[in-house]
C-alpha cells in the first residue's frame, strides 16, 4: 500500500476506535494548562501506570517537561461544553473558566467532578515522530460516583450505553 494511502487509511480506521474524552492538565506557578486528549490509556496496576501521548507542538508539551507531573481528568457527559475551551477555542488559564476546577497538594489542576482524576509523576518519556509518549505513575485517585463517560468516536463526542452481553 503506497505511503499516502496508509496514511488515510489508518485515520480512518482510529476514527473508529472509540476512546474516553480526557483533559491532561500541569501547572505550577507559572500557570495551569491542559489539552483534550483521547491517547490515554492504563499501562500497570502495580504500581498504578498510566500514559498519554501528546504531541510536541501542544502548549502543554513544555510544561509537562518541566514540571514531571501531570492529572489526567476522564470526562463525563456533562462536561461536553468543557471540551470546546480545551481544544482551542480558548488559551492558557482562561480555559479553566469551564467547569470546576481545584488545584491538588502539587498545584496540579483536577476537575473536581470528573468521572476519575488520576494525579501523576513522570517516571518515563518517549519521543515518537510528532509525539512525546509520557509514561506517569498515579500518586493519588478521585474517582466520582457517577459513571457516564464522554466518548469520542469517528469525530464526533458520545455517550456509553451498557450492551447485553
Amino acid at each position: 500500500m503506497e505511503l499516502e494511502t496508509l496514511n488515510n487509511e489508518f485515520k480512518l480506521a482510529m476514527r473508529r476506535l472509540a476512546s474516553t474524552v480526557a483533559i491532561v492538565t500541569s501547572g505550577g506557578e507559572e500557570g495551569w494548562t491542559g489539552m483534550v486528549a483521547t491517547a490515554v490509556t492504563s499501562v500497570a496496576v502495580n504500581p498504578p501506570t498510566v500514559l498519554v501521548v501528546v504531541n510536541r507542538n501542544a502548549s502543554l508539551s513544555p510544561v509537562l517537561m518541566r514540571e514531571g507531573r501531570f492529572c489526567v481528568n476522564l470526562l463525563s457527559q456533562r462536561h461536553a461544553r468543557i471540551v470546546g475551551a480545551f481544544s482551542g477555542q480558548k488559551k492558557g488559564r482562561e480555559r479553566f473558566e469551564e467547569g470546576p476546577w481545584t488545584s491538588s497538594e502539587g498545584g496540579i489542576p483536577v476537575l473536581t467532578d470528573a468521572v476519575a482524576s488520576l494525579i501523576c509523576k513522570t517516571v518515563n518519556t518517549l519521543e515518537m515522530a510528532t509525539h512525546t509518549i509520557f509514561v506517569g505513575e498515579v500518586t493519588d485517585v478521585h474517582c466520582h460516583d457517577q459513571i457516564d463517560p464522554l466518548i469520542w468516536v469517528d469525530g464526533h463526542l458520545a455517550r456509553a450505553e451498557s450492551v447485553a452481553a
